[in-house]
């Protein structure tokens, strides 16, 4: 059964969770387009709310997509501070040079 969060991590019902979903000022935690060796890396961070009964709450999603690249990467966090956290290490990695390897593939 999957269960249903807000960015807090507190339990709310399926309907709460369909109204906010369509709400792009709180589902989009961060967004930064990032120039990397001459491509546009678009650096998304969303929260899903999803707690699903297998493996980790898929809370907050972080998505890395190269313009012209074949899939995204993803990045999953179970809280917000994470979330934030992760999606600002991402950026820093693209912008000082690191490609984390996995980018446009």
């Amino acid at each position: 059964m999957t269960l249903y969060v807000d960015r807090q991590g507190h339990l709310i019902n399926r309907a709460t969770w369909l109204a906010l979903t369509a709400r792009p000022e709180y589902v989009v935690i961060a967004s930064d387009a990032v120039a990397v060796e001459g491509r546009r890396v678009q650096v998304m961070t969303m929260w899903l709310g999803l707690h699903l009964p297998s493996g980790r709450p898929r809370v907050f999603e972080t998505l890395l997509h190269a313009v012209g690249g074949n899939r995204p990467c993803r990045w999953m966090w179970p809280s917000l501070l994470q979330a934030q956290a992760g999606h600002r290490h991402v950026v820093d990695e693209l912008t000082t040079g690191q490609h984390l390897g996995v980018y446009g593939e």
